[in-house]
């Protein structure tokens, strides 16, 4: 009897365990109410509102994913559209196609008009097809860029014309000219397309490649944080260019595809699973409890949620703090660090940001995580410069990690020796 009490007295242990470390772990959850298992693209977010488009057409939530509503009724179709991509400015809500072009809403999807002269089209009757898969959507002040299965299309009129911008961008197959991305840096637009990056500075007027020895990777998405640029590849993982795509270092997840990449303060999260990394790559977390595929295709952040579109299970959300992360803030531009020169040669200069008087510990590491410099500095309350000697270290890519008290920061580094 004594046996059996110790029995079910370990039996309950190990499934509250159990049931701890399930709570603990299994963050995500599926979030179709509304929306069914359509996949979910892409996304964008409009205040509280999160908009979703899917395989058949544009939905939205306004309760974090609770219940979604269709925006469909307003495209007068006979069938609800595939939204390939999204893009929002002001009021305007711009939606890319598989078959039928470019639509805008200036009502919040309740009405579309569809906004595709100067895109290619076939006749079909009932309806006129757009043969052009708009893959990307994205709007610099009053310039809207199209990525297409055959380049770049550009309007300067709120999306009524559309022109070919594709000179410098190479024919990949007979009358392809894939671009899946597209980013704006400064005065620089990027465009990631089969086979590298390409970057323009004067509006699509003229691409240049802009990915050395990245040819034969498709690059999905970007993100951009200050000067940092990141991308997303296919079975190439995630890389990381701090010089206007003049050079490119991976940063983690070799060998995996990674649909899209989102930064938020400190965290990077990427699809393909679902990754997280809190210092510039040099470590990856996975969470990926809760989901039942791992074919996660978007990703979106929203007040303390984050939403993965699945390929074939639709949207799934998790809460931030149920991810660990409970500082996601606003980074504050006034008090960057910044590192400069970036590329250097043999010192560079670190402006940092102290909170108190103590001592801030700098570690920079190789693209194999060793560790390879080490040092402390004297910080007072305020904005503090310091100048670093690199002579020791060679040509190559790093991570400078910066820890004072509980606070970590980790920042690129690309050293040249002439």
């Amino acid at each position: 009897m004594k046996t059996k009490k110790i029995f079910l007295v370990w039996s309950v242990l190990f499934l509250i365990s159990t049931l701890n470390f399930t709570s603990l772990y299994a963050q995500w959850e599926e979030c179709n109410n509304g929306i069914g298992v359509n996949t979910p693209v892409c996304f964008f977010v409009d205040g509280n509102n999160t908009y979703a488009g899917t395989s058949s057409g544009i939905f939205v939530t306004t309760d974090y994913g609770d219940n979604w509503t269709d925006k469909n009724s307003g495209f007068k179709l006979r069938y609800p559209p595939a939204i390939w991509s999204l893009a929002k400015s002001d009021n305007n809500i711009f939606a890319g196609t598989l078959l039928y072009g470019i639509f805008l809403s200036t009502d919040k999807g309740e009405n579309w008009v569809q906004k595709s002269n100067g895109l290619p089209y076939i006749d079909m009757g009932l309806d006129t097809i757009f043969p052009e898969e708009v893959y990307a959507l994205m709007i610099n002040n009053n310039y809207i860029f199209a990525g297409t299965q055959n380049g770049v299309y550009l309007s300067t009129d709120n999306g009524d014309n559309w022109i070919f911008k594709n000179n410098g961008l190479p024919q990949f197959d007979t009358n392809k000219r894939e671009v899946f991305s597209l980013a704006v840096s400064g005065n620089n637009i990027f465009a990631g397309t089969r086979y590298g990056v390409y970057m323009t500075s004067d509006n699509g007027d003229n691409w240049f490649f802009k990915s050395k020895g990245l040819e034969n990777l498709t690059f999905y998405s970007f993100a951009i944080s200050g000067n940092n640029i990141y991308a997303a590849t296919c079975f190439g993982g995630i890389f990381l260019s701090t010089n206007n795509g003049n050079d490119w270092v991976n940063i983690g997840r070799k060998d995996t595809c990674i649909d899209e990449i989102l930064i938020k303060d400190k965290y990077i999260f990427a699809s393909g699973g679902f990754y997280i990394s809190s210092d510039n790559g040099i470590n990856w977390s996975t969470y990926e409890n809760g989901l039942k595929d791992f074919a996660i295709v978007s990703l979106i952040l929203n007040g303390d949620y984050i939403f993965a579109g699945d390929g074939d299970y639709g949207v799934y959300r998790a809460k931030l703090s149920d991810l660990g992360i409970t500082d996601v803030k606003e980074t504050n531009q006034n008090n960057e660090t910044i590192i400069y020169p970036n590329p250097a040669s043999s010192s560079f200069n670190l402006k940092y940001e102290s909170p108190s008087y103590s001592k801030l510990q700098i570690s920079i590491f190789d693209m194999l995580g060793n560790e390879v410099f080490n040092t402390s500095e004297d910080c007072n309350i305020g904005m503090n410069e310091k100048i670093i000697d690199c002579q020791s270290l060679e040509t190559g890519y790093y991570i400078v990690r910066l820890k004072q008290g509980e606070r970590v920061e980790a920042k690129p580094l690309v050293i040249v020796r002439n």
